[in-house]
């Protein structure tokens, strides 16, 4: 890294719970690497997940997923949809990954492929819509005209204060609360509030501790970051001349000498563009960087749990991520781990050669994989994918990754890689492990209520596979508990926790009648 561009606070001051913490933030200039979209996007809010693809809206109007190499696939209509969708305006964070669409004719859910009507779309216009932000539970969070509302189990709950709807929200975030429950935070013009989860249905609203006068001329943006095994999780606030930041129960103020224009977060990571400047802070590392050699001003679009954002530079969309993106598939940032054993894959651009790539759990003793294991992907995608962490057996079959070694809670795996070239590259996963509770699930006590109350409207109406009764079910059971655990169905929204982990103890039960 070369050089260091040093922002300095020039007021100091203290206020709230603890007082507010007045400190120089320092941002190093660091290259990244980009890839270029094959397709032209329009400047509005999108979706990245951190696998590395996205969804946006291109010139057209129309929803496009591109991908990590920049090439595009189509979403199409549900055949289930009452209505197709419209022209879309703008896409937003509905789970890990799914996206919600804002179109000219009401909000769709963007899943596998698929533009779907959830079952409150009458509920909600798009006409009001504002905003969403996901939490680790398994629940988004939706700011409209109307109110605040979450999604939890596919089910819109309106959350109220005093028995009257909120409204006026202009900022929408997730993170925790001033006593560290979790919390959802919001602003409304030039006050911050938080909503703090007090009990499965109970909530809190209290002040952030931020006056009107230290939130002068409104609150641009906020963004959280998710929790870990080693902290608490944070919340950010820019208003048109200063950014704030709360970790455990105090506030820290940057007073900026160029204007925030936006911030973005997703897992443990936020983007911040502020005068002409794209900048990146990571939570694990409690570091900030300068992104360098961007040809013009950039506008984020959409940021990912993998550290990478998608940015407009000029006619150009670009994917912007550190100079060597490690991608995970099969463990994404805050996954509640039901099963012990899992495929975890590794990716790296193939345009990086590898002299050493090691993993490990928390600060247990690493794991070296063989580099020579790697296998190379079909052009364009030019990307080298190592298939499980756990190995291969002699037949080829993959090893899982066991998780049996370690306790119920949080954990984190590190995925470390060095090139040849002396680049390294980090890559932390964050996730939950739930695997030691034992009890009997049946399909016609437990499944059944659930499949035909999320499940049926889809798989039991053409949608392949069909599962309608105990032995679809049954011959179906794996790949519907990675579905449901993945947040890739039910395909009108991902199952709350509770959910998920139902069909996955039933499946690792046995799948009994």
């Amino acid at each position: 890294m070369q050089g260091r561009l040093i922002w300095t606070t020039v007021v100091v001051w203290s206020f709230g719970c603890g007082g507010t913490i007045t400190e120089a933030l320092t941002a190093a200039p660091v290259d990244v690497s980009t890839v270029t979209s094959m397709v032209d996007v329009a400047a509005t809010p999108a979706f990245a997940d951190e696998r590395g693809g996205g969804l946006f809206v291109d010139l057209a109007g129309r929803v496009v997923r591109l991908r990590g190499d920049g090439t595009r696939a189509a979403l199409a209509s549900h055949p289930q949809n009452a209505t197709p969708p419209g022209l879309a305006t703008s896409v937003w964070p509905l789970g890990p990954y799914t996206a919600l669409v804002v179109t000219d004719r009401g909000l769709f859910v963007a899943d596998g492929g698929w533009l779907i009507a959830p079952p409150w779309q009458t509920r909600l216009s798009a006409e009001g819509f504002l905003s969403s932000a996901t939490g680790t539970d398994g629940v988004a969070w939706i700011a409209h005209q109307t109110g605040l509302f979450r999604v939890e189990g596919g089910e819109l709950k309106e959350l109220k204060a005093d028995g009257a709807s909120i409204t006026g929200i202009t900022a929408l975030a997730i993170a925790p609360a001033t006593d560290l429950r979790p919390g959802v935070w919001f602003a409304q013009g030039n006050t911050v509030s938080v909503a703090a989860q007090t009990g499965a249905n109970s909530f809190s609203i209290r002040d952030s501790g931020l006056s009107a006068d230290e939130l002068a001329g409104g609150v641009r943006g906020i963004a959280g970051i998710s929790t870990s095994r080693t902290s608490s999780g944070e919340v950010w606030v820019i208003t048109p001349k200063v950014l704030f930041q709360r970790t455990l129960v105090s506030w820290r103020r940057f007073e900026l000498g160029r204007a925030p224009r936006q911030v973005l977060s997703s897992g443990r990571f936020l983007w911040l563009q502020s005068g002409d400047g794209l900048y990146r802070y990571d939570a694990d590392a409690k570091l900030w960087n300068l992104a360098r050699g961007l040809e013009a001003v950039p506008t984020l679009l959409a940021v990912d749990a993998a550290g990478s954002a998608w940015v407009r530079v000029g006619d150009k969309t670009l994917a912007v991520a550190p100079s060597v993106p490690l991608r995970l598939l099969g463990l994404y940032q805050s996954q509640v781990v039901y099963d012990p054993d899992e495929v975890v894959q590794v990716v790296v651009p193939q345009a990086h050669a590898l002299e050493s790539l090691t993993w490990r759990f928390d600060d247990n003793e690493a794991r070296t994989v063989d580099v020579s294991k790697g296998q190379a992907g079909a052009p364009p995608q030019q990307n080298l994918t190592f298939h499980s962490l756990g190995g291969v057996e002699p037949s080829g079959r993959l090893r899982f990754l066991s998780f049996a070694a370690l306790s119920d809670g949080l954990h984190t795996l590190e995925v470390n890689a060095r090139t040849t070239d002396g680049v390294d590259a980090r890559r932390l996963v964050h996730f939950d492990l739930e695997a030691s509770a034992s009890i009997q699930v049946s399909w016609q006590r437990d499944i059944r209520p659930l499949a035909e109350a999320r499940c049926n409207k889809c798989h039991a109406t053409g949608t392949q596979p069909r599962m309608t009764n105990f032995e679809e079910w049954k011959a179906n059971a794996d790949a519907s508990a990675a579905a449901v655990r993945d947040r890739r169905m039910p395909a009108d929204g991902p199952l709350d926790a509770a959910g998920i982990q139902l069909i996955q103890r039933w499946v690792n039960g046995g799948a009994l009648p």
